[in-house]
């Protein structure tokens, strides 16, 4: 979902961080792996989230939570949300997802034109996941062997559909997520099919 927010957030970043300040809170890793892992202390906290600011080459600063959590469990239990915080510290736009930037888009307009009380919140998922999931097989290969076999283990049809969205590159992530949620769900139904058809002739 991070790595899918990614390219949206530099857009924003470009269009109002003259009038809005940016900040990243990285809290832990959503798959863990060989390269990255979950981190039990805060110099690898630390490093993972340098590493996470180069690869995405992130512009404004990233804070770093502490090693239970702390702050991100009192935001949201979710990796990737996304916040609007006023001068005065209220909450004023949330969205569950970050890479959810058309929403986030126009809470920002509202407040960089001085809006100062609450413009609402985003708990879309459609287009986050698909999204998420155009972008999770990179994702998957750059945290290490360990995180694609975890995939595969607990969430078979979240690994094909991830397998089949890497295919279809150079598409942008929200149609790659598309083509690798739609065809693994066709090719299932022809099986299905398949069988019935099967299954009736030899009656």
């Amino acid at each position: 979902m991070t790595a899918s927010a990614g390219p949206a957030l530099q857009r924003l970043y470009d269009d109002f961080g003259d009038r809005v300040r940016f900040l990243a809170l990285y809290v832990r890793e959503a798959h863990p792996g060989d390269r990255y892992v979950q981190p039990r202390d805060m110099q690898t906290k630390t490093d993972q989230a340098r590493a996470y600011a180069e690869r995405d080459g992130i512009r404004w600063p990233v804070a770093v939570d502490d090693i239970g959590g702390t702050l991100h469990r009192q935001l949201d239990d979710k990796p990737d949300a996304a916040y609007i915080v006023g001068t005065d510290g209220r909450v004023l736009f949330r969205s569950l997802w970050a890479n959810e930037h058309e929403r986030l888009r126009a809470a920002l307009e509202s407040v960089a034109a001085g809006e100062q009380r609450p413009v609402g919140q985003s708990e879309a998922k459609g287009r986050a996941l698909l999204r998420g999931t155009g972008t999770m097989w990179q994702t998957l290969s750059a945290a290490g062997p360990v995180a694609l076999r975890d995939v595969a283990r607990q969430a078979p049809p979240m690994w094909l559909s991830a397998r089949v969205a890497d295919l279809a590159r150079p598409l942008p992530p929200l149609a790659r997520g598309a083509v690798g949620t739609a065809l693994p769900m066709v090719g299932m139904m022809g099986m299905m099919g398949a069988a019935l058809f099967w299954r009736r002739r030899r009656r």
